[in-house]
């Protein structure tokens, strides 16, 4: 099978430009293609001699992903894409518009998957039910990125997607299907593509990657040289409740995650951030408000809390406003910085894994 141009390094595409005839720079300008998102095969690359552009196709792959279903919910804000891989698995990403506040900027993020399946197993997830198959490449989770930019550069607007004249993207965030440091290599080097000048030159402050957290993984990110903000799903404020929302916790108990993240913000300077999913009469009372603020005291970090995703469980229910509401009061009164954050795309299943079940129900 021939190699796919995104899982090329720099140097990678270089050598095999050279190996075809064609002089080094000519890399760039297959790489100023791929990024902007104007070129969804090599034939569009019109720049390029055509015998080099035949030889590519021969020796190369380009774009793998197809796009198998897509949903776009009733605000046209969230559009949820299934793409099937070359070997056939499907997985999942999305792509969200969150338009500025107050507070913050406007953004247009896409979330992006790192496995099919997962081995985590959390009990409320949709992808955690489904098991794990395999990770993914670097040039598949990149490609579901470009996916996007391509999308907004070809003008459809009858989706969630922005103006040619915006900037399509802002933000990257690795919480779709899987773990992403589970994938710890690839995610490495998609980081590494999304960070590039020759690729996206998305900031630290650009891209999120998301754990439940494995601790060793997260020691090992505190010391690359790639730049990412860190979130943890921590769910529970107790080690007794986490056991049963998040199975790896008895193998990393939330003593030793906080204290990773906290080696973390001292390693890098970017305060953590805490996903905390909300489920009625699970997770959300008033004492474990109290344990979450109690954990972090202290800590310069931050915790975003979402109302959970339905699920076809009747044991995991959304909670609901007024123990939300409670729940981030304890915390605020706590001196815990936090947001609630907003649930988007429950119409179209954007939760992570649901659309993929349906179609693996089917």
């Amino acid at each position: 099978m021939n190699p796919r141009i995104l899982d090329l390094s720099h140097s990678q595409l270089v050598e095999l430009v050279s190996s075809l005839g064609e002089p080094e720079y000519r890399a760039d300008q297959v790489l100023k293609w791929i990024y902007s998102g104007t070129a969804r095969s090599l034939d569009e690359m019109t720049n390029l001699p055509q015998a080099f552009r035949q030889k590519l196709n021969e020796s190369c792959q380009l774009f793998t992903l197809e796009a198998v279903d897509e949903r776009l919910s009733r605000d046209e804000q969230t559009r949820k894409v299934l793409f099937q891989l070359e070997d056939g698995k499907t997985i999942e990403s999305a792509y969200m518009l969150y338009e500025p506040t107050e507070t913050s900027r406007e953004r247009r993020t896409v979330c992006v998957s790192t496995q099919v399946g997962c081995s985590i197993r959390c009990p409320f997830c949709a992808t955690g039910q489904q098991g794990f198959e395999r990770n993914l490449t670097a040039g598949e989770i990149i490609e579901q990125v470009l996916y996007f930019v391509w999308l907004a550069q070809s003008g459809d607007q009858r989706s969630a997607t922005p103006s040619p004249v915006r900037r399509p993207l802002t933000n990257v965030v690795f919480m779709g299907m899987g773990e992403p440091l589970a994938n710890y290599e690839a995610v490495k080097g998609a980081i590494a593509k999304l960070n590039s000048k020759r690729g996206l030159g998305l900031g630290a402050r650009q891209i999120t990657v998301s754990t439940v957290g494995l601790v060793p993984q997260i020691q090992r990110l505190a010391k690359e040289d790639v730049h990412v903000e860190l979130a943890v799903s921590l769910h529970a404020a107790s080690d007794r409740v986490r056991n049963v929302l998040v199975p790896v916790n008895r193998r990393y108990p939330l003593a030793k995650l906080v204290l990773a993240c906290q080696e973390y913000l001292q390693a890098t300077g970017r305060r953590p951030t805490f996903e905390y999913a909300l489920f009625n009469g699970i997770n959300d009372s008033l004492d474990q408000a109290q344990k979450l603020a109690e954990l972090l005291a202290g800590f310069d970090c931050h915790v975003n809390l979402i109302v959970g995703n339905p699920t076809p469980s009747k044991e995991f229910r959304p909670s609901v406003a007024r123990r939300v509401a409670a729940f981030q009061k304890q915390l605020t009164d706590g001196g815990v910085s936090n947001t609630l954050r907003q649930s988007r795309g429950a119409d179209i299943e954007a939760g992570c894994g649901q659309l993929r079940s349906r179609r693996l129900a089917k």
